[in-house]
């Protein structure tokens, strides 16, 4: 009887700390993503300009070569893509 009491007793403690665990290892998880998100937004983009001609004023035509361009997003454009995305998580 007292065997199967404490058999019993280590069953719950088990039980109770293995929940008290993955608890923890949910919140780890939502601040990972969350600093995931993060790092995307703070990465500039990139975007590919094709090359085209461009007509000066005296009317000679010069070809501008096609370059990558780099725009910075602003602070509230960040704040807005962050709560869009963490709105449709909590939907979800």
């Amino acid at each position: 009887m007292k065997k199967i009491n404490q058999l019993k007793l280590m069953t719950i403690t088990l039980l109770l700390f293995s929940n008290i665990t993955f608890g923890q290892k949910l919140i780890d998880d939502q601040s990972t993503i969350n600093n995931q998100i993060v790092q995307k937004l703070n990465t500039p983009t990139k975007m590919w300009v094709n090359g085209h001609w461009e007509t000066t004023t005296d009317g000679k035509r010069m070809w501008k070569k096609g370059h990558w361009s780099f725009e910075e997003k602003s602070f509230q454009q960040k704040s807005e893509i962050f709560r869009r995305k963490m709105m449709k998580r909590q939907k979800a």
